[in-house]
């Protein structure tokens, strides 16, 4: 009977994030997408919904019989309200979550570039502005995971040419990947909701724990199935069972994953710090239209090569496994 005691090996992330930045630097052209979509938010027509959100507001008022307090409140937050639409654009949804490609402009509001204002159209029907909105929802939807196929290429040591068949089923899964993130997140969320907001009531730290305690639940669940996208690509997975290997992957590595996905989160937010300190409407913008760019990408190619590392040390790990004690 084996009695050895088998330890797994854990991925080395900086290897990783190392290992994204030079497979950018060798193929450049993985910057296209980003760099094209936040060139196309600085230059095309603003998509404005501020008339009809201030139609809505207008006639929506669920303090009209309340204390003065809380309709000032009201009023406070409904001029809050319009400022931000009269700046907002719908083209925003191309950089669809959370597989949308990364945007650096998508998040903020703008009303000119540095060469004067921007031309706008006004969507001052329910039914344009939705429509507009699903439009350009359903293309960076698409653009998200085109860019996110482009970029795994590089990352693998026999990269094969997809046929088009292939390709759309890649695609189609990809797409499909986000909507069950979102259908299975609001199908928590909702009642966990309900629960926190009746906890509340009760006593504000009951509220607070019952927060804290649902977060942590839904990080330790989620986390293992970030690379489900992963696996729809380099292990040629439809979606139920790209979620399905991810989990059984990703979990024996839970502690370095955990600290590649901080070290990436902290890196694109403090650098993006940095590229939006020039306004959309200042010639640096470009400077940081780039870097963003470049940080991001690196990041999404670093991505795939820790999850190929880990392919690996688990084909290591099985193998020791099957491998018999050798005699004495």
């Amino acid at each position: 009977m084996d009695n050895r005691l088998v330890f797994r090996k854990q991925p080395n992330v900086f290897t990783a994030i190392a290992a994204g930045f030079k497979t950018l630097g060798e193929h450049l052209y993985l910057l296209s997408f980003p760099l094209v979509l936040d060139i196309f938010l600085l230059y095309a027509p603003r998509y404005t919904v501020s008339t009809l959100v201030s139609s809505f507001l207008a006639q929506f008022n669920p303090l009209a019989e309340a204390t003065s307090e809380l309709q000032q409140l009201w009023t406070e937050i409904s001029a809050s309200l319009n400022t931000f639409f009269q700046s907002y654009s719908v083209s925003s949804a191309l950089r669809s979550y959370p597989l949308g490609v990364p945007s650096l402009l998508s998040s903020q509001v703008f009303m000119e570039n540095p060469f004067g204002p921007l031309p706008e159209i006004a969507l001052n029907s329910e039914g344009k502005a939705l429509a507009f909105l699903l439009l350009f929802g359903v293309i960076g939807a698409v653009l998200g995971a085109v860019n996110f196929n482009v970029c795994s290429l590089p990352t693998f040591k026999e990269a094969k040419k997809q046929d088009t068949k292939a390709l759309l089923k890649v695609i189609a899964n990809l797409v499909l990947l986000p909507l069950l993130f979102w259908a299975l997140l609001l199908a928590v969320l909702i009642p966990v909701s309900l629960i926190v907001s009746v906890l509340s009531l009760l006593h504000p730290f009951l509220g607070l724990l019952a927060y804290f305690f649902t977060a942590m639940v839904l990080i330790s669940v989620f986390l293992p199935a970030l690379f489900a996208p992963h696996a729809v690509l380099v292990l040629n997975l439809n979606v139920w069972q790209s979620i399905r290997a991810s989990i059984r992957l990703i979990r024996p590595y839970y502690s370095a994953t955990s600290l590649f996905v901080i070290l990436a989160v902290l890196t694109s937010y403090l650098t993006n710090l940095l590229w939006q300190t020039a306004g959309a409407d200042s010639r640096m913008v470009f400077v940081g239209i780039f870097g963003h760019a470049l940080v991001s990408s690196a990041l999404l190619i670093a991505s795939f090569h820790y999850f190929i590392r880990v392919l690996e040390l688990t084909q290591e790990h099985e193998l020791a496994q099957e491998t018999p004690e050798s005699s004495l």
